[in-house]
């Protein structure tokens, strides 16, 4: 098949519908044959001195009722589609040919049309309601490169949004480096180091139970006393720590010379609690 420029549309005969030929029709489409079910995927590809991708503007495909089934292949049309243009639409026409017509499965056609990506517009009867139909989808244009396309907003007076693509803009202009932001910096907005801890002063808080207040009304760790002691200048003497862990437990537990033998068993941190038991009568 030749021609002297790239058809802008082309009408595909299925099986025994027609014979191909290379006289356009009224409408100026190109005949395509594709006379067995396997030919209807390649019978552009092998037409591309006439038929040339992205350049139809449609795609109609013929074929007979009664060959529905045997003939027309669900997946051929995402082959086909690559030869659409934008917004080009593809038609498959069913000619009426069967008494059994009205129980034909048509959902094979809108299958196919789903798994090329095209979106489907309308399904027609034809022939006087006798069980021919036209379906009708067309190809969505692509909007990715529009899409990843930087965009920046304008508000008008009327406070209606502008929207102006800029295709030349460089995204790594606005990209900000992570290490700058782990450097130390003065008044360049850069985050400040973590300020130094003393370890000395926490460990002393830590150990302050009373939180560098003086000490409780009903003290029982000995701070009163200690600062009682200190108030009268006398001796501080440190509490008694128990190396054994067992003088809190009583006297059948207490070594020989400890200093709590004779007293009651009493929990850590109470042995300094002074019992006032007095006789009621």
């Amino acid at each position: 098949m030749t021609a002297a420029a790239s058809a802008a549309s082309v009408a595909i005969h299925i099986g025994g519908y027609a014979t191909a030929t290379d006289t356009p029709t009224a409408d100026g489409a190109i005949v395509v044959g594709a006379p067995t079910k396997e030919s209807l995927s390649i019978c552009l590809s092998s037409n591309e001195g006439v038929v040339a991708v992205a350049t139809l503007h449609t795609i109609e495909i013929y074929l007979n009722s009664s060959e529905l089934l045997s003939h027309y292949d669900s997946l051929a049309l995402a082959s086909l589609v690559k030869y659409l243009r934008p917004d080009g639409k593809l038609s498959v026409h069913v000619i009426s040919d069967s008494s059994n017509d009205n129980q034909m499965d048509w959902g094979i056609i809108m299958t196919s049309f789903v798994l090329a990506g095209l979106k489907i517009d309308s399904e027609q009867r034809v022939g006087g309601g006798g069980g021919g139909r036209v379906f009708t989808a067309h190809k969505v244009a692509s909007t990715a490169n529009i899409a990843s396309a930087p965009a920046r907003l304008n508000f008008s007076a009327n406070n209606k949004a502008k929207v102006t693509l800029n295709l030349d803009d460089d995204d790594d202009d606005d990209q900000i480096d992570e290490d700058d932001l782990l450097a130390s910096g003065d008044d360049d907005g850069m985050l400040a180091p973590p300020p130094t801890m003393d370890l000395e002063a926490r460990a002393k808080a830590a150990g302050d139970d009373c939180g560098g207040r003086k000490a409780c009304d009903n003290c029982t760790c000995g701070r009163a006393e200690r600062e009682s002691a200190e108030a009268r200048g006398e001796e501080k003497k440190e509490p008694h720590k128990s190396s054994c862990g067992n003088c809190a437990k009583g006297d059948a537990f207490r070594c020989a010379g400890c200093p709590y033998l004779g007293m009651p068993a009493f929990k850590e941190g109470e042995e300094h609690l002074v019992l006032e038991l007095r006789d009621d009568l």
